[in-house]
């Protein structure tokens, strides 16, 4: 399309120079049409009346809309013929219909024709068919559209268009299959897309089309759909946000696939990781939980006595089954007062601990922990020390105060009980830092306990065995050994092997009517 800024005559009585200027116009390989401002056509060339099928006779003076421009297409020669005469230049393909009423694709150039004053006067159009281009580009977008269909189909993906605008949500029949929907069933609207999504898996869902719409950027979901028979399905939908002219998102187009057979295969391959992982774990759990107990039965084997069984072991404990390690051993006496041990890392936390001690001493009717233990013969269990833990046990403000001030994040007590009888208890306890205590970890600070309380108590009867033999020996040696003239007479003990302890024996010397005796028992 194109305008003119005057009407000049065109037929024979034409000067020289107007004539020269329309062999011009006339020569040229493109389509020239000069209208005036309302679009009335002012001048038609020779390449136009071949390229639209009309003779310039037939169409001056008439609106170029009525000759050129079908109904479908007015709106756009509207905007393109207010932009123009606005003073701004426009290129771009356009649909025109000729004479004998078939279609043609043109590429036209139109620019405003102005005054010395600087008016818009008319508009200049220069065009030229480019149908056999377009058509074979169209033929070029139709094979890849088939090729993009066959393999859309081999993949078994079906396709999705969401136009944010509308709000109108536009599935293929594949896609409605996937979400085992029958053809059409699916409404058309986002909120239907969201509701087929597992509950599970939606917050993530709408989360990342969220981030991708905000940065404009592609995007992959992965999510379970649930059919309507109740059935779980994987899908991975990989999506593109649409943005318009002015780069504002209006909304997402995508395809969607089954990775039900992908996902079961990585969630076996996961499970296989974990079930290793967790073996090697365990086996590594054992082999230290082994070796504990065998650093438990040295320090025993290092033990005299119950002093010793308790510094060693507590120190043993630590921090291979805690952080903190406390020990109670109930005096065999009867005395209300047992002994305790404590042990720690940190030198400066123990003696913190024993200030603690002097403050609150050993209350053997605590409703919890090891006076607790002690009494019942079972161990109390706290995985996680919480506020509420605290409040349920009953604690006072200030007991509550040092268990913040300590850190205790996890603890066990397990009583020392032998043959029925109850010795005492143990504490392990984790800091903060630590990691939680387990039931496995219930189960070997049991073990623990029972081989102490054995040491204990064997501890106790060679001591009750020793204190016996001791009264019995008392009972049976004599005072004084007697003198004997021409004799020297000694007594000296020694034990048949190395730690065997001496008590029971008995000796004696004494006269008879013709000689002494010697006795050795």
């Amino acid at each position: 399309m194109a305008v003119s800024p005057n009407e000049r005559a065109v037929d024979g009585r034409a000067s020289n120079d107007v004539l020269a200027e329309r062999l011009v116009l006339d020569a040229l390989p493109r389509a020239v049409i000069v209208t005036r401002v309302g679009g009335e056509i002012a001048l038609w060339n020779r390449t136009a009346e071949e390229l639209f099928g009309w003779s310039e006779a037939e169409v001056l003076g008439r609106p170029i809309f009525d000759v050129l421009v079908s109904a479908d297409a007015r709106h756009l020669a509207d905007a393109v013929m207010t932009q123009v005469v606005s003073g701004e230049e426009w290129k771009g393909d356009f649909t025109i219909v000729r004479r004998d009423g078939t279609e043609r694709r043109v590429f036209a150039i139109d620019r405003p024709v102005v005054d010395s004053a600087g008016r818009t006067v008319g508009v200049v159009g220069v065009s030229e068919d480019v149908t056999g281009r377009h058509l074979a580009g169209e033929g070029h977008l139709t094979d890849l559209a088939e090729r993009l269909a066959l393999a859309l189909d081999a993949g078994g993906f079906g396709t999705w268009r969401w136009d944010m605008r509308t709000g109108v949500v536009e599935w293929d029949t594949k896609l409605e299959e996937l979400f085992g929907l029958a053809p059409g069933e699916f409404d058309g609207t986002f909120d239907s897309y969201v509701a087929l999504l597992h509950p599970d898996d939606v917050a993530a869902t709408l989360e990342t089309v969220q981030e991708a719409t905000r940065t404009k950027a592609a995007y992959v979901v992965e999510h379970r759909v649930v059919w309507p028979d109740g059935s779980v399905h994987w899908l991975q939908g990989k999506g593109r946000v649409i943005v318009d002219d002015s780069g504002e998102v209006v909304g997402t187009i995508g395809c969607t696939g089954d990775v039900s057979e992908q996902m079961r295969l990585v969630f076996e391959q996961d499970r296989s990781r974990a079930m290793a992982i967790a073996a090697a774990e365990a086996e590594r759990l054992n082999r230290e939980r082994l070796q504990f107990l065998g650093e438990i039965n040295d320090a025993l084997a290092r033990s005299a006595d119950e002093r010793e069984v308790m510094q060693n072991v507590t120190r043993a404990a630590v921090p291979r089954l805690g952080d903190w390690c406390a020990m109670i051993v109930l005096e065999e006496s009867g005395d209300p007062t047992p002994a305790i041990e404590l042990a720690h890392a940190d030198p400066a936390m123990v003696a913190y601990a024993r200030e603690l001690q002097a403050r609150f001493p050993y209350d053997p009717d605590a409703p919890t922990g090891m006076p607790q233990v002690i009494r019942s013969g079972r161990s109390e269990f706290y995985p996680e020390i919480d506020e509420q833990v605290l409040l349920d046990a009953g604690t006072t403000d200030e007991v509550r105060d040092v268990v913040r001030s300590l850190g205790l994040r996890s603890a066990i007590a397990v009583p020392l009980v032998k043959r029925g009888v109850v010795l005492g208890a143990m504490q392990f306890a984790n800091s903060q830092s630590s990691r939680a205590y387990t039931e496995a970890d219930l189960a070997l600070a049991e073990v623990v306990a029972a081989r102490i309380a054995s040491s204990l108590m064997n501890l106790r009867l060679t001591e009750h065995q020793r204190r016996i033999a001791t009264t019995l020996q008392a009972s049976l040696l004599p005072d004084s050994l007697p003198t004997i003239p021409g004799l020297e007479i000694a007594v000296r003990y020694w034990a048949a092997g190395e730690g065997t302890a001496v008590g029971g024996d008995f000796y004696d010397v004494f006269e008879l009517d013709d000689g002494w005796a010697v006795v050795i028992g």
